[in-house]
């Protein structure tokens, strides 16, 4: 993987990224606040030994010297110096405790001493500092005197005494905050790359190009729709009459098939879309009835009423129909609908039952087509249907309604889904496979790919949907 693939993955998981942030400086945080402070008081002490002097003694002496710092930087935390400290200071703590809170160091090269004392109370600290001095100056008098009249053979002076410090030197406050931001990175790096090697769900185009040709990628509102369906349009077979829109999921063919029909009618050819998902059937009349109603406003809409098997949805129900189908139909204004649908005259103008009802020989195909009115194509919508109506669109009924529609328009268009979408797949001249990124997974998409080649589609390759972000829907709205 390259530096663009761990982009990639970090702008996709950013949500990750952020959390394992966060956990690193919450726990840096807690670790600050339950960790007591402390104070720290060093004193320094120079080793020399008693010599000679002239040059070479006092060489010796030197090298001397150093090699007792070694020795001495133990000798500081022995029992013998800290039983010392903890009974000239009426200590109430244990060996093993007053010992933790020692420590000593020397420069490399030197016979320089630093003795460190660590403690809760800047006071303290420095007391226990400038005590254990003291008591190991006594210890290394007494070690290093090999005859009671003579002196002794090292001496140790204190250069600097310890200090009360002002500052305390723990719990290292930015160290602990560093500590946990980076700890925080990398967990969150390694959680977001571990999510990102099991998720098998397809997201980006690339990843059906080893299943089969792609035709395009269009994000559904967003300003980049229009090139996309354009793109999309110049790839599509130009000797075929009849073009099947299949998706896999509800609610995307009717979307990407209008745009699409949309897009073919701007060249100036005759259109058709058949819908074969939306049940909805738009009426001149029964808007201008609607128009005319005390109950409508001033300005006229098309209202499509919802009927399938032979019932009529209430307003309640027919006012959320209509909201989720306005992105593929036309834009409602739900406080223009009658409290009842109402009914059409026959006589004063087409019948209107939709492609359900072509089907079943109750109209005809020219009734039956919506008129392009503001739209640059002409739709026939699923209307009326009913139990039957899935047999009939796998029927030999569905292919005189596809060769009168063939006659009559340049370019056909149709949408299906599902089991419809296989049922209508060998009676089009071409296929569409429409992939809802994210899909599931490439071996769902293989199968779709399989089923409608069983079912005899002449597929032309994929084109992948996708509904624009929010933030990006929003800025649009802000426009």
């Amino acid at each position: 993987m390259g530096l663009a693939d761990y982009l990639r993955i970090a702008r996709r998981r950013w949500v990750v990224l952020v959390a394992g942030l966060v956990l690193g400086v919450a726990l840096a945080g807690y670790q600050i606040q339950s960790t007591t402070e402390t104070y720290s008081a060093s004193s320094t002490m120079y080793v020399s030994m008693a010599t000679g002097t002239s040059v070479a003694d006092s060489y010796q002496g030197g090298l001397a010297a150093q090699q007792r710092v070694r020795s001495y930087m133990e000798l500081v935390s022995s029992d013998s110096v800290v039983d010392r400290v903890i009974g000239q200071l009426s200590l109430k703590m244990s060996r093993d405790d007053l010992r933790a809170k020692i420590s000593a160091d020397a420069p490399p090269a030197t016979t320089l001493l630093r003795v460190t004392v660590t403690d809760t109370q800047a006071e303290r600290a420095r007391v226990l500092a400038d005590e254990v001095v003291s008591q190991f100056r006594a210890l290394v008098d007494d070690l290093e005197t090999i005859e009671r009249s003579a002196a002794p053979a090292a001496r140790v002076a204190v250069v600097d005494r310890a200090e009360r410090p002002r500052e305390p030197s723990g719990p290292g406050t930015s160290k602990i905050l560093a500590a946990g931001i980076l700890a925080g990175l990398l967990l969150g790096a390694a959680a977001a790359y571990v999510w990102e090697r099991l998720d098998r769900k397809v997201r980006t185009t690339d990843e059906l190009e080893p299943l089969g040709a792609v035709l395009g990628s269009v994000t559904l509102g967003t300003d980049d729709q229009l090139d996309e369906l354009r793109a999309l349009r110049s790839r599509l077979p130009d000797k075929a009459k009849s073009v099947l829109v299949a998706a896999t999921d509800r609610g995307y063919a009717p979307d990407l098939s209008a745009g699409l029909a949309d897009s073919i009618a701007a060249t100036g050819g005759k259109v058709l879309l058949i819908d074969t998902e939306t049940v909805l059937v738009i009426s001149a009349e029964i808007a201008r009835e609607a128009a005319a109603s005390p109950s409508v406003g001033s300005s006229g809409v098309d209202i499509d009423w919802p009927v399938r098997n032979g019932t009529v949805s209430g307003s309640a129900e027919a006012e959320s129909l209509f909201e989720n189908a306005a992105q593929r139909t036309t834009v409602l204004d739900t406080r223009k609908i009658p409290a009842t649908p109402p009914v059409e005259d026959k006589a004063s103008g087409p019948d209107q039952g939709g492609l359900a009802a072509v089907l079943r020989g109750e109209t005809t195909l020219e009734d039956a087509v919506l008129a392009p009115g503001e739209r640059s194509y002409a739709r026939l919508a699923l209307g009326d249907a009913d139990l039957r109506t899935p047999d009939l669109l796998a029927s030999v009924r569905f292919d005189a309604v596809l060769v009168e529609a063939a006659a009559r328009y340049d370019r056909v268009l149709v949408g299906a889904y599902g089991t419809d979408a296989l049922a209508l797949a060998s009676k089009c001249d071409a296929t569409v496979a429409v992939v809802a990124l994210p899909a599931p997974n490439p071996e769902r998409v293989g199968a779709t790919r399989d089923a409608l080649t069983a079912a005899g589609a002449t597929l032309t390759g994929f084109v992948t949907v996708a509904a624009p972000r929010r933030w990006r829907r929003r800025s649009g709205d802000r426009r």
